[in-house]
């Protein structure tokens, strides 16, 4: 799921600090296995990032995550897509050479003759006014993880309790509300 042990090609931790704006990029768009490894990539996705098509295929998706996103995002999204329902979310990726680029994220099942068999992902721009308080939002999310004192899911609730309390603050009743307001 999370793909733990995972030893991805580069070291996904550096980062530069270096923004990638989408440019003309309508979407960047993925599809994953069950397990969340990379089947298919957009052409427009290897661009942003810095990776080839053919680096991207076979990966885990989450060779794109940037160290600044906290483990709870991930953890709603795959409570979400595991359960067949859509995950709308502002994330912060990480490109090949430490750049980033934040997107506005949208993942849902792929169901073939009844049946999950992997998941699609596509990703915009979001308006460049909101990350500022998306970029705190997951500080304190951060730091609500690192203050838990528990090693399972109960670590991911004061995190959550975060997220709910900026989605309210915002004048939203749910996240999904709220990332689907903020395209660009």
């Amino acid at each position: 799921m999370l793909s733990m042990g995972y030893e991805p090609p580069v070291d996904i931790r550096q980062v530069t600090g270096n923004v990638v704006g989408l440019g003309t990029h309508r979407a960047l768009q993925s599809k994953t296995d069950l397990n969340g490894v990379i089947t298919q990539a957009s052409r427009s996705l290897a661009e942003i990032s810095g990776f080839s098509v053919d680096e991207l295929i076979g990966q885990p998706h989450n060779i794109l995550r940037h160290p600044d996103m906290p483990d709870t995002v991930y953890y709603l999204m795959w409570r979400e897509i595991q359960a067949d329902r859509e995950f709308f979310g502002v994330v912060k990726n990480r490109c090949k050479n430490g750049d980033h680029y934040w997107v506005l994220t949208r993942v849902a099942p792929i169901v073939r003759k009844g049946e999950k068999v992997g998941y699609t992902s596509a990703r915009f721009l979001p308006r460049a006014e909101l990350v500022p308080d998306w970029e705190k939002l997951f500080a304190d999310m951060r730091h609500a993880e690192q203050s838990s004192q528990y090693g399972d899911e109960r670590r991911f609730k004061p995190a959550i309790d975060v997220i709910d309390r900026f989605v309210h603050r915002h004048g939203y009743g749910t996240l999904q509300q709220m990332v689907l307001s903020a395209r660009a």
